[in-house]
C-alpha cells in the first residue's frame, strides 16, 4: 500500500507546525492528555493522520 499523498500531507504540516511554535505545543499538550485516544479515533490510518497533522498546522492559535 502506497500513501505517497499522504506522506506529502503529513510532512508539509510537520514544516507547517515546525515553523509555528504555539501551534506545536499545542499539539505536544493535546497528545500529553489524549495520544492513545487520539491515535485509536483520529489517526489510525495515514488519511487520517495526515489530515489531523494538517488541521494542527493550520490552527489559529
Amino acid at each position: 500500500m502506497k500513501c505517497t499523498e499522504e506522506a506529502k500531507i503529513f510532512v508539509e504540516a510537520i514544516r507547517e507546525i515546525a515553523s509555528k511554535p504555539e501551534n506545536l505545543d499545542n499539539l505536544e499538550c493535546y497528545l500529553a492528555y489524549h495520544f492513545d485516544k487520539w491515535l485509536e479515533k483520529w489517526a489510525s490510518t495515514p488519511e487520517e493522520l495526515a489530515a489531523e497533522m494538517r488541521s494542527f498546522a493550520g490552527m489559529e492559535i
